[in-house]
């Protein structure tokens, strides 16, 4: 079985997070920052491409306080990681509307449909580099505070918690809460949102907010889990439009050696 190490690095920040909760005054973000990067890194250098099997749910929670199912899509989802971009596809392979299997055409349709509006929100997805906030060449970008850590649990683990805020008012920064685990140093959860949100002519957002859950491998690698967003917006003709989901993923499959023709209609790479 392989396993991710880690770095020599990170031996100073492991014992000062011995007992995390009761010792985080005593430890150096910056040396927590540059650990991070370097666990991250080892990680990158050993995955080349990723095939997810992928659930989407959407709906809303009614007055009785139920959630209902308004759609819900099975789909592959191909991650490929470049030198300098990461490329993803999505494969929508069945698509069910108010819980009824919609036929090919249908499912067609949705999947250019839902790729328009991503381009339209400028939502992020799985392959956008969550940490880029971290790295040297961005850093500058964003004010960047260590807040300890939390004295509850996230996600069941104890974790180290950054608040990231971008210093302009960027579509392609973001404003976020990154959650890292105390003992891997490997990236546990996300809540963020853009740092400026799209506004046109013709659409107007609101809101939209996107948390993303992390977790490992048995093989010790650690992958997204699950992708919440949500939304709301005016159109042109002031009507208000409101979305939610939840995206799930498992049984990845890492390292099979995608053709990168796959991607050449794809135009969402980072």
């Amino acid at each position: 079985m392989r396993r991710v190490t880690v770095p020599a690095i990170c031996v100073a920040v492991m014992c000062a997070a011995g007992s995390a909760a009761a010792q985080s005054d005593a430890i150096d973000p910056q040396a927590l920052v540059e650990t991070i990067l370097s666990v991250d890194n080892r990680q990158r250098e050993q995955i080349q491409d990723i095939v997810f099997d992928a659930e989407y749910i959407e709906g809303e929670t009614g007055r009785d306080g139920e959630f209902h199912q308004k759609v819900r899509i099975v789909k592959k989802v191909y991650v490929k990681y470049l030198p300098d971009t990461v490329l993803l596809h999505e494969e929508y392979l069945e698509f069910y509307e108010d819980g009824e299997l919609q036929d090919a055409e249908a499912t067609e349709k949705e999947a250019v449909e839902r790729k328009e509006k991503k381009i339209k929100r400028k939502s992020k997805d799985i392959s956008w580099p969550m940490l880029n906030p971290f790295y040297p060449d961005q850093r500058a970008s964003y004010d960047i505070i260590y807040e300890g850590v939390p004295e509850d649990s996230i996600e069941g683990r104890t974790c180290h918690h950054f608040r990231v805020r971008s210093k302009e008012k960027d579509a392609q920064r973001i404003h976020g809460d990154y959650y890292f685990d105390a003992e891997s140093f490997h990236l546990v959860r996300v809540d963020f949102t853009p740092a400026k949100l799209t506004s046109s002519i013709m659409f107007k957002m609101k809101q939209l907010d996107m948390t993303v859950r992390f977790g490992p491998t048995l093989d010790g690698y650690w992958l997204p889990r699950q992708f919440d967003i949500a939304g709301r917006g005016k159109t042109l003709f002031l009507i208000g439009a409101k979305f939610a989901g939840t995206e799930y993923y498992s049984n990845p499959q890492i390292n099979t050696g995608i053709d990168s023709a796959l991607f050449e209609e794809n135009h969402g790479e980072h």
